[in-house]
């Protein structure tokens, strides 16, 4: 059914795909704009990362606009043609064999902090492929809805709107930038969904980290500083680590674009004559970004206002205003055909109904600044690390390092953003603040990696260099080790091998029209949620069920009253239990002939254990008959 843990050669390619998806385009994107020469090889690699993932969203977005499904060449369309130009560039028309660039990049400043950089990058790049080396499928609920998204993405050459066969909904409005470089991967290496979200996810943890380094470059002055912050993000710290368990790779992927648009918003601002070349960049790659994920896109957008604030007071404000409004039209066209799509699901109703209800003056907006509070800071990053970026502030200051002034502000204006109300304004909840803080890697990284830059600027003795390398090659591999301990399957782990083995029988024993009742519960008023590998049926068995992705209460389904019908049934056995007359009549009504309970009974997640389908309960049932259990899978059918 499904690959076997990692198969020989998967390490080679998950370390070669993402090269050829990704960096190659994105190079060859990044070196039409003349000035990217004058940037160190590292900073372009990390650039043509950032640039190369924004591609294949609008590829997708654009070619459906045209009515045009391209398949498995929009991953072997960018990837050949980068190479074949890559190819002639390189050998053609630079004058430099490969040997020549080497010796340039290797001179003696710049060899040691080279070293560590590779040392750092290849842990990073291992530990984070080791972690998953033994999953089969991705962790927590939000992989359900992304690894369906992909599969579908395949099976319809492109994008798409109805969820069939997986789910009854008929629009397609999130944000699918992820999902677009899960579905290259699989074109690209034949891997099934569910592996290529583990290993993309994986692949977009990693890169959130490497493209920090044109930022940490500017701010720290230094290679040091972006040893320093591709070390902090990536191996001392547990985010962006932790994602694995959660599933949001999305918000990561957008992560991995941000530093990189960012960059390029940098360079396009303070160049006195932007290139034409770098505009369009800058546009696409703020474009992308949106499209692969909202929230990211106004964290991003936050940063305009912290630039405008620090460097526009240098007489330049008309110029900087004219530069923005040129870049947010090129950037609203890119992403029009998108945002008309958008109006089709429930997403903008969504949001509307959350403004209306955190509205100061309403009755939930005290409940929505209540789920928007954060608890606990030191989650999220070490108290150490919170004094250290003070203190890096403080010196900032002191050294008038306006850079870091702007990085700042940036992240100030989206504690803001993240938290209206301390303006007196609704949208409490809209973007959560867990959302912000889990992102706070990335100016922890900045405003730590900064002053090592600071320190090491002129240290060239090659004796204290090596030193210094060798401690933090140490440090890496310390990291390391510690990261690979922040897998945690025992909270996050929907699927178990018990499940995978039902699984398969099932789909030997079990009509494939066949509809399952599985484990769900309310994580929220307005949506229920799967606490166990029922919520997988649909894309490991082929078998509808009651309870569709989280997604549904964004997009239409085939019926107005699509949310309160899906919600209805789980009230209705909450409130009523399984066994009561209305609850069997329901489930005959919609035709739900089988029941699945998983190997973790519905506990994912779930902070009520009552809150389950209690297989001794239907056991002891005149109304149920069991067909299988092994361990804790438990299936039975509806007696007629």
């Amino acid at each position: 059914m499904m690959q076997t843990g990692w198969q020989p050669g998967l390490w080679f390619v998950a370390l070669v795909a993402p090269v050829l998806l990704f960096v190659v385009p994105g190079w060859v994107l990044l070196r039409c704009w003349g000035e990217s020469a004058r940037l160190t090889w590292i900073e372009q690699a990390a650039l043509a990362s950032g640039i190369g993932l924004t591609l294949y969203p609008l590829l997708l977005l654009w070619t459906r606009s045209l009515g045009l499904s391209a398949g498995a060449f929009y991953a072997w369309g960018p990837a050949g043609l980068g190479l074949l130009v890559m190819g002639w560039h390189v050998f053609r028309r630079s004058g430099h064999s490969p040997w020549q660039a080497w010796r340039q990049c290797t001179q003696r400043d710049h060899l040691w902090p080279l070293v560590a950089l590779a040392g750092v990058g290849l842990t990073l790049f291992i530990v984070r492929l080791l972690i998953i080396a033994e999953l089969r499928i991705p962790l927590w609920g939000d992989s359900v809805h992304h690894t369906m998204i992909a599969q579908l993405l395949i099976q319809n050459g492109g994008l798409f709107d109805s969820w069939q066969p997986y789910a009854a909904m008929e629009t397609f409005t999130y944000h699918f930038g992820f999902h677009s470089h899960v579905a290259a991967l699989i074109w690209l290496t034949g891997m099934d969904a569910p592996q290529a979200v583990l290993v993309g996810g994986q692949l977009a943890n990693a890169a959130a980290v490497l493209t920090l380094y044109p930022l940490a470059l500017r701010l720290g002055h230094n290679q040091w500083a972006g040893v320093a912050a591709w070390l902090i993000a990536g191996l001392l710290l547990s985010m962006p680590m932790l994602y694995v368990n959660w599933g949001r790779y999305p918000q990561l992927d957008g992560q991995a674009i941000l530093p990189v648009a960012i960059a390029l918003l940098w360079y396009y601002l303070a160049a006195p004559q932007p290139a034409r070349a770098l505009f369009v960049l800058t546009a696409c790659t703020m474009a992308g970004l949106v499209l692969t994920h909202y929230r990211v896109a106004i964290f991003a957008a936050c940063f305009l206002p912290a630039y405008l604030v620090v460097m526009g007071g240098q007489g330049a404000w008309r110029a900087l205003i004219t530069k923005l409004v040129l870049l947010v039209l090129a950037v609203a066209l890119l992403i029009l055909p998108w945002v008309v799509r958008i109006f089709e699901g429930g997403l903008v109703d969504l949001m509307g109904a959350i403004f209306a209800a955190s509205r100061p003056g309403s009755g939930l907006a005290t409940q929505a600044e209540a789920i928007n509070a954060i608890a606990d800071p030191l989650f999220f990053l070490p108290a150490l690390v919170w004094y250290a970026m003070l203190i890096s502030l403080v010196w900032a200051v002191w050294r008038r390092e306006q850079a870091l002034l702007v990085v700042a502000i940036w992240w100030l204006c989206a504690l803001l953003v993240v938290n209206p109300q301390r303006l007196g304004l609704p949208g409490a909840g809209t973007i959560t603040n867990f959302a912000l803080f889990i992102a706070a890697y990335i100016p922890a990284a900045l405003f730590l990696a900064a002053p090592v830059g600071w320190l090491l600027h002129r240290l060239r003795a090659p004796a204290a260099l090596a030193g210094i390398t060798v401690v933090t090659l140490a440090l890496g591999l310390w990291g390391g080790t510690m990261r690979l301990q922040d897998l945690d399957l025992a909270t996050h782990a929907l699927v178990q091998p018990e499940d995978l083995v039902a699984m398969d029988w099932i789909e030997l024993h079990i009509p494939e029209d066949a509809h399952f009742l599985v484990n769900g519960f309310f994580s929220h008023p307005a949506s229920v949620v799967g606490g166990d590998a029922g919520w997988w049926l649909p894309l490991l068995a082929q078998r509808p069920t009651t309870l569709p992705p989280i997604l549904y209460i964004a997009e239409q389904g085939p019926r107005p009253d699509y949310v309160a019908w899906v919600n209805e049934l789980y009230a209705t056995i909450e409130r009523l239990g399984i066994e009561h007359p209305t609850t069997l009549a329901m489930l005959r009504e919609r035709e739900i002939a089988y029941i699945y309970l998983g190997q973790q009974q519905g506990m994912i997640g779930n902070p009520d254990p009552t809150r389950v389908l209690d297989p001794a309960v239907l056991q002891a049932s005149p109304h149920f008959k069991l067909l299988y259990q092994q361990d804790q899978v438990w299936i039975f059918t509806l007696q007629t």
